[in-house]
């Protein structure tokens, strides 16, 4: 099973796509507090200890994007590396992928809108994505399944 993981500075968001492409489980790892500061501890340590209840063969992470925001940019950069060490202390082969990297494997678009990527997800799986978010992890598990099977 494979883990595509889609982060921010509310939550992460994960989806498991099986052997056969179905999506087997979504995930979301998130904090209600207002300030990152106080969410990203509650965030991590949520999403660290529900690895260990998760099999998967390979996690695929979505890079860091850039937003005009440098405070943002730097938030989200920061969740993705703490992902990404737990992963690495769980033994769980990682990679971390470019957004444009991802959405012009799969979606054969490296600048897919959002719509763009619900629009596909929901074609290829049905109308099981709650947030946007999801759908994107899906998406990035599905690159992570097939990069395998390629290799």
């Amino acid at each position: 099973m494979y883990l595509g993981l889609d982060c921010s500075t509310l939550a992460i968001h994960g989806a498991i796509v099986g052997v056969d492409e179905n999506v087997i489980s979504l995930h979301k790892w998130g904090s209600k507090k207002k300030k990152f500061e106080e969410r990203f501890p509650e965030i991590l340590l949520g999403f660290s200890e529900n690895l260990s209840k998760i099999i998967i063969t390979k996690a695929t992470i979505e890079a860091a994007i850039f937003i005009q925001n440098p405070k943002t940019t730097i938030a989200i950069a920061h969740v993705v590396g703490a992902v990404w060490f737990a992963l690495v202390q769980a033994k769980i082969n990682t990679v971390i992928i470019d957004n444009r990297q991802w959405k012009k494997s799969i979606l054969d678009k490296g600048n897919a809108s959002k719509t763009d990527i619900k629009n596909f997800a929901i074609e290829k799986w049905g109308d099981i994505f709650p947030e946007q978010d999801y759908a994107d992890a899906a998406c990035i598990a599905l690159l992570n399944k097939r990069s395998i099977e390629n290799a």
